[in-house]
């Protein structure tokens, strides 16, 4: 019986010898690869992590794994990717992780569910071109300038780009348009302060309260709620969570929403620590309970598991009820 959990590392393989998809394929010399992987397409998990493979080691097509779910490149010094990823269908993970040499991202499947590229230090850009995106976890990646495509994307990913102060004021407009139309759950931005546009309804301190403009007809109104928080601790490897956001209405102190975001997983704060910004849209067609003009609401977020709240603003937008 074919086994559907096959795992590929780094065994030397005699020459003589041959392999089937009933056997875990080991290679332990690096960076050797086989010449053909065709004789695999039920496997489902590739890791090839940490194996010092650079482009000439890679120019194998991995494009005959069919069942390929999970792929993990990470901590290889190749400066593109291998030939066939982009014919994954089956491809729910992509781990790159300290691909260092790593300059852009593309031709991913469009049935991939994370992208995972913590530490890139030479990623510039990153391209979707299907209208389904997967969540792309681009912590620390210091040369990235944007992601192309997300205007496009149909789905809601999660984005987090902690300590990727290099995003060109473009795609920072591009991002906030995406966030307000409801296209984005949430994002997580580098270190910044909340922006000028939020000042009116800017705190120092975890909560901010505000009165409702009048709404007009035909818009669809919300909130975004930009917070800036940082960590407590820093260099060790652990899952974390960000902040909780609540809203209650001043004047009866009722708790109309509340959400707590993607958790970040196997995150390193490396050197000094620093401050982030998460950022999230907030329909009042989420909120419990009617919301009208003239109506104060406090809206408050709550640190999760090492960090601390240092800013919190709010700003109303209205968006066409067509959008």
């Amino acid at each position: 019986m074919v086994s559907a959990l096959l795992s590929f590392r780094v065994v030397e393989v005699p020459q003589s010898s041959s392999y089937s998809e009933e056997e875990e394929l080991v290679i332990e010399q690096q960076p050797f690869l086989p010449l053909s992987l065709s004789g695999l397409s039920s496997l489902t998990t590739l890791d090839i992590s940490c194996r010092d493979l650079s482009n000439n080691d890679i120019s194998i097509n991995l494009g005959s794994l069919f069942s390929l779910q999970d792929l993990n490149l990470a901590g290889n010094p190749f400066s593109e990717l291998p030939a066939g990823i982009g014919n994954l269908a089956k491809l729910e993970k992509l781990d790159l992780s300290r691909c260092r040499n790593l300059l852009f991202i593309s031709d991913i499947p469009s049935s991939l569910r994370a992208l995972v590229a913590r530490y890139c230090g030479s990623l510039e850009k990153v391209s979707i071109q299907s209208k389904t995106a997967p969540d792309p976890l681009l912590g620390g990646c210091g040369k990235l300038a944007e992601i192309q495509g997300l205007e496009s994307v149909e789905n809601k990913p999660v984005i987090r780009m902690e300590n990727c102060d290099n995003l060109s004021n473009n795609f920072k407009e591009i991002l906030l348009q995406v966030l307000s139309k409801g296209k984005l759950p949430d994002v997580v931005l580098p270190r910044s302060d909340v922006p000028r546009w939020f000042i009116q309804y800017q705190r120092d301190r975890s909560s901010s309260t505000f009165r409702i403009p009048p709404i007009s007809a035909g818009l669809s109104p919300g909130i975004i709620v930009w917070t800036v928080y940082g960590a407590t601790e820093k260099g060790r490897w652990r899952r974390w969570s960000l902040c909780s956001a609540s809203i209650r209405k001043k004047k009866d102190d009722d708790e109309l929403f509340y959400t707590r975001p993607y958790l970040d997983i196997s995150s390193e704060h490396e050197g000094e620590d620093a401050d982030h910004s998460w950022v999230i849209y907030i329909p009042f067609s989420r909120i419990q309970g009617a919301i009208e003009g003239g109506d104060e609401l406090e809206v408050s977020v709550k640190p999760g598991d090492d960090t601390i709240v240092k800013k919190c603003g709010v700003h109303p937008i209205f968006l066409s009820s067509k959008l």
